[in-house]
């Protein structure tokens, strides 16, 4: 019962860095085999060309367009 219990205890809402074309997601369920999926909660996320970059324990990076509007996604964290 606890494997399941934890595998709903993996998600979180991110921001996009503005003015760069990074931006560092720490959350300690993540680990270097984890899939992470992300889902726009703004407009302007929703026309964001992101990708996750990068995954290592503990992160991910998601690389974006460098810009200065509110772009807010959520995300699951998978194989945790």
């Amino acid at each position: 019962m606890n494997e399941v219990v934890r595998q709903f205890d993996n998600t979180g809402t991110v921001t996009l860095a503005n003015s760069t074309t990074t931006t560092t997601v720490s959350n300690p369920k993540v680990a270097s085999t984890s899939k992470i999926l992300l889902q726009p909660r703004t407009s302007a996320a929703a026309s964001e060309n992101a990708w996750i970059s990068s995954i290592s324990a503990g992160s991910f990076v998601i690389t974006h367009a460098s810009a200065t509007t509110t772009r807010t996604f959520d995300y699951v964290v998978f194989a945790v």
